[in-house]
């Protein structure tokens, strides 16, 4: 029976082309916006949340040495490999004592030279230029510096900035000029890891982690940082955000935002559907009528219909979810400069969860059934369209 309903169903979806074509493309239209949305609005979050953290300073977690040594990369896999840790990032920063007179005038005691791994570090973290560019992974001799720094010692774009190590002076051109530091402390020379490693000669070691969670419930949290703690042993220290409170409590809010939009788009996606196959469906009552009319039972009817969602709805869905995951790609692609260039952020790809492919399946599919279901049980159940339907017969 189930054979013969699917055969009757290709030969109608087939001989009305048209119909067909719009029907289907509404479904596709609809999972699209589904999955495509829920497939960005986690990377959208992510990005969100690092951006909060950032403009605050903070971090989730930071991972240092006790006695405050440099140590291998290793830990860095370390703590990646603790569920919940949602982005790390490794670093090399060392007081560079600067001799008197070095810089003339100037009255500079020390700096602080810090190596960042670019990439992941502006995942973690915004860096804000006033001037310049910042830091590109395979910079060689070059450094961002604050404004206040560049204008003490008479620097600007593109100009060298000495510094003593213990190989002698070495010259690193300047290529980004951030604001003002807020906060009290050496003035920060901001270069690339390699770089760092290379002039401190710490070849392949950093003395710092810095990893954010991917989750803002406090209980959660407390329970990824034991595990940090517990997959690193008693060697390392581990220091928590700061004054985070009020801060987890906009980023919980921020979260109830994302989830809001996400349902908006589940609605829209399952409305289309909806709205479009239920009309479609609605326009057949003369063919429906004319079926009752010959002998097809109640169950024959509802029995088509649904075979033909079922067609529908599953070539529409799996077409959708394809499209769905080019669009959030597509977009992400295209926010990764906007992001880069104006945030100085990295952005992620799309996140696929299993629960949204069974979601998109469900809604695509089930939603179609529905919109199919209804109004042809209404309509079989109505004399009148049989009487109707045999009379024009």
């Amino acid at each position: 029976m189930l054979r013969l309903q699917l055969t009757l169903a290709m030969r109608y979806l087939w001989g009305r082309k048209l119909r067909t074509a719009l029907t289907t493309l509404a479904i596709v239209f609809g999972t699209m916006v589904i999955f495509g949305m829920n497939i960005l609005l986690p990377t959208m979050l992510a990005a969100f949340q690092a951006n909060v953290l950032a403009a605050a300073g903070q971090v989730d977690v930071t991972v240092t040495e006790k006695n405050g040594e440099a140590f291998g990369r290793e830990v860095l896999g370390r703590v990646r490999a603790v569920p919940g840790v949602r982005a790390l990032a490794g670093s090399l920063s060392r007081t560079v004592n600067i001799p008197a007179g070095y810089y003339g005038r100037a009255q500079l005691g020390a700096l602080t030279l810090t190596g960042i791994d670019v990439d992941a570090a502006q995942a973690l973290r915004t860096y804000a230029l006033k001037s310049g560019r910042f830091l590109r992974p395979g910079d060689e001799a070059a450094t961002v510096i604050t404004a206040n720094l560049a204008e003490s010692l008479g620097l600007s774009l593109g100009g060298k900035l000495h510094l003593p190590t213990a190989d002698g002076d070495v010259a690193l051109r300047v290529v980004g000029l951030m604001p003002p530091r807020s906060r009290p402390g050496n003035e920060e020379v901001l270069v690339t890891l390699h770089e760092a490693q290379k002039l401190l000669d710490l070849p392949n070691r950093i003395n710092t982690v810095e990893a954010n969670f991917d989750t803002t419930d406090q209980a959660q949290r407390e329970a990824t940082q034991r595990a940090v703690a517990a997959a690193l042993g008693d060697d390392y220290t581990l220091g928590g955000m700061a004054g985070g409170s009020e801060l987890l409590t906009s980023l919980q809010t921020s979260r109830v935002a994302f989830s809001v939009f996400g349902f908006l788009a589940l609605f829209m996606g399952g409305f289309i559907i909806f709205n479009t196959f239920r009309t479609i469906i609605a326009e057949r009552r003369h063919d429906i009528g004319m079926l009752r009319a010959i002998g097809a039972s109640r169950a024959t009817i509802v029995g088509l219909i649904l075979a033909e969602g079922l067609v529908q709805g599953v070539a529409g869905t799996l077409i959708g979810m394809l499209l769905g995951y080019l669009m959030g790609a597509g977009l992400l692609i295209l926010m990764r400069s906007v992001f880069r260039d104006f945030l100085h952020m990295a952005i992620g790809g799309p996140v696929v969860q299993p629960q949204l492919i069974g979601l998109t399946l469900l809604l695509g599919v089930g939603v179609t059934l529905l919109a199919g279901l209804l109004p042809a049980l209404s309509a079989s159940r109505r004399p009148g369209i049989v009487r109707a339907s045999a009379t024009d017969t």
